[in-house]
């Protein structure tokens, strides 16, 4: 089968083999580099992965990814930044990112209708295994950064379009999470960007006088309506040794957290105390922290190294009406 074009060349049916390199070439060349960028991007939603596994003293999960941009365009260099927490007991040594590409849809129409005849396993490609060597201590908070090229067009097709990215992310050789998100790549010219070098996220103190620039984009991604900004996001602390005690108790018709909010310090840690004879799931809304399972009559902790507001549902089977919610506010604790 012949597929002509509107100028009146030829593509024959190769064009799902173009497409197919076009995807390898152009996630190729990643690097890896520790980093402590942490640029003004908002960050993008993500699914997340937990992954069953034997060592369980070894954990670790992505409290944030994003990108160090929206605006991507295709044929540009992108950087993936990773907020990684030490959850377990272990020091964490070496990360291993893995990144899996997926493209969804093509801008250029002669090359998005070539892609919906391929299978999804042509579709979807691996590059190397990104290797790094940051040492985490339990309870702290690190960031690592992938750098990948990507390709503006491949004869004469534009590769602008959406595409799925999966990271997973193994520490001292196991797997632990993995992240499913968005990206987007325009159209246009490539550009290059020059990194700013930021501070490591270390918790220093916050000066009253930050510069109005910094204060208006804290707000603008909180996106609700409060007094004052969401506190500083991002800031690595060590464990406190404080646990605050909240309980999930019966309520009605319905299941729900005793106490609706809570006002903590970065590196505090929180237990969930079921008082009732059901399992439940506990989910930050925007994906936050990874999702935690209390089981019956049992108890569930998290250590929030992260400053920023966290809002939780309560999840449970079978559940009438709306999940109970949770409002945690991380603080900067300046007495670290």
């Amino acid at each position: 089968m012949k597929i002509i074009l509107s100028n009146g060349d030829v593509m024959n049916k190769n064009l799902p083999l173009i497409l197919l390199i076009i995807l390898v070439v152009a996630l190729s060349g990643c690097t890896g580099s520790d980093s402590s960028k942490t640029d003004s991007s908002k960050t993008t939603a993500v699914q997340v992965q937990k992954i069953v596994h034997e060592n369980t003293n070894l954990e670790a999960t992505i409290v944030d990814l994003k990108f160090d941009r929206d605006d991507i365009r295709a044929g540009e260099k992108v950087t993936a930044i990773l907020f990684i927490a030490n959850t377990g007991s272990e020091k964490i040594t070496k990360e291993t990112v893995e990144i899996k590409a997926k493209v969804i849809t093509l801008d250029d129409t002669m090359a998005n209708l070539a892609l919906k005849t391929m299978g999804e396993d042509k579709k979807t490609r691996m590059i190397p295994p990104i290797e790094f060597e940051t040492e985490i201590e339990p309870g702290n908070v690190k960031t690592i950064s992938a750098v990948f090229n990507t390709v503006k067009e491949m004869q004469g097709r534009s590769l602008a379009g959406t595409y799925e990215i999966t990271i997973t992310l193994s520490v001292n050789g196991q797997k632990v999470e993995a992240r499913v998100m968005p990206v987007t790549l325009k159209s246009g010219t490539p550009r290059e960007f020059t990194p700013v070098p930021t501070p490591s996220p270390t918790p220093t103190p916050i000066p009253t006088s930050a510069p109005e620039t910094v204060t208006t984009t804290e707000i603008t991604e909180i996106a609700t309506p409060t007094p004052t900004p969401e506190p500083t996001p991002y800031v690595a602390a060590t464990p406190t040794g404080k646990i605050i005690q909240t309980r999930i108790v019966p309520r009605g018709q319905t299941d729900a957290f005793a106490e609706s909010t809570l006002q903590i310090d970065a590196g505090d840690q929180v237990l969930w105390v079921n008082m009732i004879d059901r399992g439940y799931t506990i989910e930050e809304v925007d994906n936050k922290i990874p999702i935690i399972t209390v089981r019956g009559f049992g108890r569930a902790k998290y250590i929030f190294n992260a400053t920023g507001i966290y809002n939780l549902k309560l999840n449970y089977k079978p559940m009438r009406g709306e999940p109970s919610t949770q409002t945690i506010t991380v603080r900067y604790n300046a007495s670290q």
